[in-house]
């Protein structure tokens, strides 16, 4: 008998305020007036605005270049000298709105295809910068630059890049306002240098990367951390609070993005792959020769709406996953590398525990990892001989958010029956399925989302009195942030019902 069940989650947190040492003594500088400027504006409209609501945000200015400027890491282009600069960084860490130790400034300018961003980090001791080389994604200890930029400016989702005085790059994409999905990689580049007055950072980041409302004049969430390691110190542009809740709901205003189109961005990306293999049979070894081909493809319909689809996919180059020992009768998760299920997975992200905090774990309703799983009855009908994956036969999913705040997601795929010893199945034809939508309102404080999943499987007699038929489940939940987003309210209620 189909077997239902309903889970009712709700959680209510109070953010509180962080308080750090003193700061320590700073060195002789030029005073910040425009940054000071900038932060009694700020502090006036927050102080207007009441303790219910969230301040104005900060704003800075792009200005279109005439020529894009060399990436390295150097600010001596015609596009840096037309373009405005912004300071007035404030540290969150250890001090929450506390005054930086080292002055801090950006610029940004454009072209028709990317987003050119320049920060300098002054520091009087370049000597004491600290360094760290390390792999793509991983933090060293070292200083850091960050820029983050929410294109939908739906204060709820956006990526962030983040570069060390090595060039050493790290990338996330952020979802539900505060959480990070790590496994995203995008095509940027940066240039960094050393030099007398401190250290720089040069971005440069393709509009094809970035998800954006169809109109002439964009308007970007946008924001600039510095870390400066030897002191453990943290400042942002604007100020981060802590003490709220949220990351892409803090970020600042970039105006002044006109004109920069809605290209027809367009990947197809077909591959080959020839094996020669060696069997052993009852005369010996013997050698075998298979062929597979399949193709990648990556369309935007529009700049807020993509299309992505595969068949046949080969992820041979996707870094293989740790080695675990698992003891216990739980499953383990893995993090997602395929670049199919990377692009956009924050959309289908449902987790059940994960209201405040920002680490989620795994609890969550659609796990990406299961499709293309190891062949579940493996160990019953198969050998050393058997596949140890199970092949995906096509996949597409389609994402995107509308100008009314509504973020949708679809994704579907089938993967293919995978046969043991003596034609007997391992794993069955399946069809996986999830749509996900999600409405924002009052300038994201407030938020209801919807999912279902659907797993439904083609069984057979060696599969029918083990796995189940079908798997659907259906949920949705809420969220209210009130009191100038010190405050939360989220819940959900989720529904399943399994069969066979």
């Amino acid at each position: 008998m189909p077997m239902p069940v309903i889970a009712l989650v709700a959680s209510l947190a109070l953010a509180a305020v962080r308080f750090g040492p003193p700061a320590a003594p700073r060195p002789e500088r030029a005073p910040d007036v425009a940054g000071a400027l900038a932060s009694e504006r700020a502090l006036a409209s927050e102080r207007a605005l009441g303790p219910d609501r969230p301040p104005a945000a900060a704003s800075a200015a792009a200005v279109r270049a005439a020529a894009a400027p060399v990436l390295d890491g150097r600010d001596d282009d015609a596009a840096w000298a037309a373009a405005p600069v912004t300071s007035g960084f404030r540290q969150f860490d250890p001090r929450e709105d506390g005054e930086p130790r080292f002055r801090t400034e950006f610029r940004v300018v454009y072209d028709s295809r990317n987003l050119f961003v320049f920060v300098r980090a002054y520091d009087p001791h370049p000597d004491s910068i600290m360094h760290a080389l390390s792999r793509r994604d991983v933090r060293g200890p070292s200083d850091q630059i960050k820029i983050i930029i929410d294109s939908y400016h739906d204060r709820r989702s956006g990526i962030e890049l983040a570069v060390n005085p090595d060039g050493v790059k790290r990338d996330y994409a952020i979802y539900d306002d505060a959480q990070e999905d790590e496994s995203w990689d995008g095509v940027w580049d940066v240039a960094t240098r050393v030099d007398s007055l401190g250290w720089t950072a040069e971005f440069r980041v393709p509009f094809s990367q970035l998800r954006y409302a169809a109109a002439e004049r964009q308007t970007f969430g946008f924001g600039v951390w510095r870390d400066v390691e030897r002191y453990k110190e943290r400042d942002s542009w604007p100020v981060y609070r802590p003490s709220r809740s949220g990351l892409a709901s803090q970020l600042g205003e970039l105006t002044g993005i006109v004109g920069i189109g809605s290209p027809r961005h367009l990947e197809l990306t077909p591959y080959v792959v020839a094996k020669n293999l060696s069997r052993e049979g009852a005369d010996g070894f013997t050698r075998a020769q298979e062929q597979t081909a399949g193709a990648d493809l990556k369309l935007a319909l529009s700049p807020n709406l993509m299309l992505t689809a595969t068949v046949n996919p080969d992820f041979g180059q996707v870094e293989a996953d740790p080695a675990v020992v698992n003891l216990t009768a739980y499953e383990t998760f893995f993090e997602e590398r395929r670049p199919f299920f990377v692009e956009g997975t924050g959309v289908y992200r449902f987790e059940l525990n994960c209201y405040i905090v920002h680490d989620c774990g795994n609890e969550g309703l659609f796990y990406s990892r299961r499709i293309g799983r190891a062949p579940q009855l493996a160990d019953r009908y198969g050998d050393a001989s058997s596949p140890i994956a199970t092949p995906i036969l096509a996949a597409a999913k389609l994402t995107g958010r509308s100008s009314g705040s509504l973020t949708l997601g679809a994704l579907n795929a089938v993967t293919a029956r995978v046969v043991g010893t003596e034609g007997r199945t391992i794993e069955p034809l399946t069809n996986y399925a999830v749509v996900r939508a999600q409405q924002d309102l009052r300038n994201g404080e407030t938020g209801i989302g919807l999912i279902a999943t659907a797993v439904n499987r083609s069984l057979d007699q060696w599969t029918d009195t083990t796995l189940r038929r079908s798997a659907l489940v259906v949920g949705g939940r809420f969220r209210h942030r009130f009191g100038g987003g010190r405050y939360q309210v989220s819940g959900a209620l989720v529904g399943s019902r399994v069969a066979g």
